[in-house]
């Protein structure tokens, strides 16, 4: 990539093709590498799987700000609706609005606890009563009754039934049985006449069996002691207890409150490890329609960079994935901006780190790492797609396999992150590529064509591995050439490109840390150089986002400014400029909440203003 022209590339959003024989065997492969044995690229551990009809999610009550929503729905189609009332006079007691058609509501004023200051009530339906749940002013959890058939009038209170809580809810099985749930997930059995606890309150959480591995495999951050932080509640749903609570983890960047859920046979679990169920959704509700859809309360609070809408209610309809969790449905979106909705631009095939060039014809060219996770010696090789309007692509051959490596792994070894580039001032296409081999780690190799040709064929500029350490990104800037990796490693490379020509640098920001942990890449847009870099944010490996970060600066070797968020689930992207001068990122896809995985796709974006990079709406 020539950075003094800003030449580069996009990757656009089509062709259908079916899912290749390749595709089924990678699905039934199983990994190399034990960090993919349950990773959140897997479709099975997905949160987010959007139709292509998925709409966001709407705005159902509008009329205050709010938070904490509950709703529940009664057997004649009454719905009730409240939560913590923000902002606008006024906002003392349990205030409760009703409606026929969830669209046009009704307010009943303030039907319980005047005069205090009452936040995150609960609303549930039983048969003909009317019940809330609520911490009052001093911290004691009560439950209110009242009638389904007169809501405004007067309701009758229990006495203290716990001390020191917030976000009370109430829980009735199927046999009678109630339980009173609490703060991140207490819990206690109440008498009959709801006036007690039955019981001591215990805590739960997820089955402490699930980690007797260390971690469990796949798996980096599992969160061992909470199924969320606040606003516990369960539901029960074909015999299985289901543990709701919300937690904010810093996905994406941004304190994102997101709903999470845990299932066991009893309303004492044992649990399962605690699974992402409806971003960006705030503390929820769960209620039921007329049709027997489950539905979660959608009420995001304004810090959430990427909630659709904020202190108002929607609902988000659940569905059961293959695999018997819950998730939100394929027909909805609960994430704003262009990334949310994209769609892979080669369906059927798996193709994680994809990267694009705009090649000397005029030719754009792809490349990524294959067979899911990568192919493994001697299976394979690389393959070569081409573009010529950035819609329709055509798999070619093999520009490079294991015969040509001249080296024979000892041990397992994987093919990673291949990035091509067109170096105009050498007048032909450079390859890097990493091997990961158990036992020795990542190195990087450089390929270039002999032929000035995309399709090579290659040759190794040295005569063996050319650094340690994996994704490898050759770039120009001006008339040098040089090696970008490992996190921020570059260096400039010789007249020969079979060496470095001087010392290897480090690209770190102001604190000096790396801008991203792997997967980076360079462009550089007027006189400013954008570093771009993937990191996890959130928790690592499991239910975080799979990020690309970014980092500026006038001068190639930084420093660079703090690094910020550029495109959400778009980490190990390479951001190139297209013909007419647009600018966007490649994506594959690698976490839970992305729009699709291990796939190779395509983000818009803005780079330049402020010395920003943002996702562009399209």
């Amino acid at each position: 990539m020539n950075l003094r022209k800003g030449c580069a590339v996009v990757v656009a959003l089509t062709v259908a093709l079916s899912a290749s024989t390749a595709l089924a065997e990678a699905k039934r492969r199983p990994p190399a590498d034990d960090i993919f044995l349950d990773h959140p690229s897997q479709d099975r551990n997905a949160t987010v799987m959007p139709s292509p009809q998925a709409k966001p999610v709407e705005t159902i009550f509008t009329a205050r700000s709010m938070l904490d929503a509950s709703i529940a729905r009664a057997a004649n189609n009454d719905w009730f609706l409240t939560g913590t009332v923000l902002r606008e006079l006024p906002r003392d007691g349990i205030q409760l609005w009703t409606s026929k058609d969830r669209r046009n509501w009704q307010s009943l004023g303030i039907v319980h606890a005047r005069g205090e200051r009452i936040a995150a009530p609960e609303v549930s339906v039983h048969g003909e009563t009317l019940y809330l749940a609520y911490a009052d002013s001093s911290g004691c959890a009560r439950i209110a009754r009242g009638s389904v058939a007169r809501p405004a009038e007067p309701y009758a209170a229990s006495p203290c039934l716990a001390e020191n809580t917030s976000d009370v809810s109430l829980f009735v099985d199927d046999d009678g049985k109630a339980y009173l749930l609490w703060g991140a997930g207490m819990i206690a059995r109440l008498t009959p006449d709801l006036q007690k606890l039955a019981e001591a309150p215990r805590f739960l959480k997820p089955d402490q069996a699930l980690f007797a591995q260390d971690p469990p495999a796949g798996k980096d951050w599992p969160v061992r002691t909470r199924v969320g932080s606040a606003g516990a509640s369960m539901f029960k749903e074909n015999g299985r207890y289901v543990l709701v609570a919300n937690e904010v983890t810093g996905r994406m960047r941004s304190p994102t409150d997101d709903v999470f859920m845990a299932e066991g046979p009893t309303p004492y679990g044992p649990f399962s490890f605690r699974y992402l169920a409806v971003p960006h959704a705030g503390q929820t509700a769960i209620v039921r329609d007329e049709q027997g859809t489950l539905l979660a309360s959608y009420n995001p609070k304004c810090e959430d960079d990427f909630a659709l809408f904020c202190e108002q209610v929607g609902l988000a309809p659940l569905e059961r994935a293959p695999e018997g969790r819950w998730r939100q449905s394929a027909n909805i979106l609960t994430e704003s901006g262009a990334v949310a909705s994209a769609h892979a631009s080669i369906p059927g095939e798996f193709l994680r780190d994809p990267s694009v060039a705009l090649g000397g014809d005029g030719q754009y060219y792809l490349v990524g790492t294959q067979g899911g996770f990568g192919l493994v010696y001697p299976e394979g090789g690389i393959n070569l797609w081409r573009s010529s309007d950035l819609k329709t692509w055509e798999k070619g051959g093999t520009i490079f396999d294991w015969k040509g490596l001249g080296y024979q792994p000892k041990n397992v070894a994987e093919l990673w992150a291949p990035e091509i580039s067109w170096i105009e001032r050498d007048q032909t296409y450079y390859m890097s590529f990493s091997i990961m081999e158990r036992g020795v780690g990542g190195q990087t190799w450089i390929y270039r064509s002999k032929t000035g040709k995309a399709e090579g064929p290659y040759q190794n500029v040295a005569k063996a591995a050319f650094v340690k350490g994996i994704d490898g990104f050759v770039f120009q800037d001006g008339d040098d050439v040089y090696l970008l990796w490992g996190g921020g490693n570059v260096g400039k490379l010789n007249a020969k490109r079979d060496a470095f020509d001087g010392p290897v640098r480090r690209l770190v920001d102001t604190d000096g840390a790396h801008i991203g942990y792997e997967g980076n890449a360079i462009i550089k847009v007027g006189d400013t150089y954008f570093v771009t870099g993937a990191e996890w944010n959130g928790p690592l490996r499991t239910h975080g986002t799979y990020d690309m970060m970014y980092g500026t600066s006038k001068s190639l070797f930084g420093p660079y400014t703090k690094r910020k968020l550029g495109a959400p689930h778009a980490g190990h992207g390479t951001p190139f400029r297209d013909k007419d001068g647009r600018y966007w990122t490649t994506m594959f896809g690698n976490d839970v909440t992305s729009p699709y995985r291990r796939q190779f796709g395509l983000v818009p974006l803005e780079i330049g203003d402020e010395r920003a990079i943002r996702v562009r709406a399209e």
